[in-house]
């Protein structure tokens, strides 16, 4: 993953800086340098990325690395996105191995993922992604290429993928798909990473402008494929573009709100486009909901089963329908507040000549800043504003 961002244009230098902070705060790991290199697969040029790195051999509490994380976040010139990013991958190996191993977190030891190139691994992705400002758009994998055939390592020998792997596919209803190889092809940490990046996963790729294209190289020399990882960035035009989606619709009438509530989380959490609820009346005069999602074509199956799932209806309806909808990008704004400076995102909408049509911050963004300054969130609102103002003012002066 970190060679593919580099292969895309990530910034080294800013990896390679933030990656002298581990030995610093990581008390196992005495020194650490980043190599690049181009290499061939199968005749395909690749970046591939390798970690000097001098630690001692010691086992690890899983505490000691989050403290490292924890500290390191602190000292680092990352983003809060990137922040995020890097306390989700390190709290997610860390349930995982928790949980695989039926231990309390305080208990439990970390084996191949408490050496140093675990925080190399997450703190270089969260640099590169920074620097190619990724934080900032819609990143969407594809399935998960598992491999197969059998994995070694401190706990012996099981099949591919590796239980912490099988969890976190789980937790976070990532697809999979066993192959190409007969070989472990995704690790605990690389999977982690990509629950905590990838917004959606999709069997085909969105419409999207192709600007840059990544390709990140592993070690092992496989027998029929290119060990590669291949990472697209991409842009939309502006204009408006002409999608398919799915309706599915199921009518709900003994559930309580809680399960409604917990339902429609998973659902928008899960890449559904949206969901919501209808209040409505069914036979026999019964009060009730009627549960809406938005998908894409290809996510219908895991909708309508995580909708089962989740409610138990029998049954669900299922429309094809066609939209129109504008392009879309993300900007941060760096804002003052109260004395402190924060990171909002504003998504804005074009138009198919590229003027600003709409210019709106994310909600979630101004309720993070109102609880830590102890502000309304609507007096936020007010100040985000304003700085949305000066930044389309801004932009149609310079289009002048």
């Amino acid at each position: 993953m970190l060679g593919g961002l580099i292969d895309a244009g990530g910034d080294v230098e800013t990896i390679k800086e933030i990656l002298q902070l581990i030995p610093r705060h990581f008390s196992r790991c005495k020194s650490i340098n980043l190599e690049t290199k181009h290499v061939w697969s199968h005749g395909f040029k690749a970046s591939r990325i390798e970690f000097k790195i001098l630690e001692e051999d010691e086992e690890i509490q899983i505490g000691k690395i989050l403290q490292a994380a924890l500290d390191m976040t602190k000292e680092a010139k990352l983003s809060k996105r990137a922040v995020d990013f890097v306390l989700g991958s390190v709290n997610l190996l860390i349930e995982v191995e928790s949980k695989v191993h039926g231990t309390n977190s305080s208990d439990t030891h970390l084996h191949e993922a408490g050496s140093a190139d675990t925080l190399a691994d997450i703190f270089g992705v969260a640099a590169a992604c920074d620097s190619l400002k990724l934080f900032d758009g819609e990143i969407t994998s594809t399935p998960v290429a598992i491999g197969g055939g059998s994995v070694t390592f401190s706990h012996g020998t099981l099949g591919v993928p590796a239980p912490a792997v099988m969890e976190i596919l789980k937790m976070h209803h990532i697809p999979m798909k066993g192959g190409p190889e007969t070989v472990e092809l995704t690790t605990p940490t690389g999977i982690a990473m990509l629950a905590n990046l990838a917004h959606t996963f999709n069997a085909i790729y969105p419409e999207m402008i192709p600007d840059k294209v990544g390709y990140g190289a592993g070690r092992r020399q496989l027998v029929s494929s290119p060990n590669l990882l291949r990472i697209v960035l991409g842009s939309r035009e502006g204009s408006i573009t002409n999608e398919v989606i799915d309706m599915l619709e199921t009518n709900l009438d003994d559930i309580s709100g809680e399960v409604l509530a917990h339902t429609l989380q998973r659902l928008i959490d899960s890449g559904a486009k949206d969901a919501w609820l209808t209040a409505a009346q069914f036979k026999k005069n019964r009060p009730g909901n009627v549960l809406h999602v938005l998908c894409a074509v290809q996510d219908m199956e895991k909708f309508s089963r995580m909708i089962m799932e989740e409610t138990g209806t029998l049954g669900i309806r299922h429309q094809r329908w066609g939209r129109f909808i504008l392009g879309r990008e993300f900007k941060t704004l760096n804002i003052e507040i109260a004395g402190r400076r924060f990171e909002v995102r504003v998504k804005l909408a074009r138009d198919a000549a590229g003027n600003l049509i709409r210019a709106k911050p994310e909600f979630d963004d101004i309720g993070s800043i109102s609880k830590t300054v102890s502000m309304p969130a609507r007096y936020i609102e007010q100040l985000v504003s304003k700085e949305i103002e000066r930044l389309v003012k801004s932009e149609r002066e310079h289009l002048a």
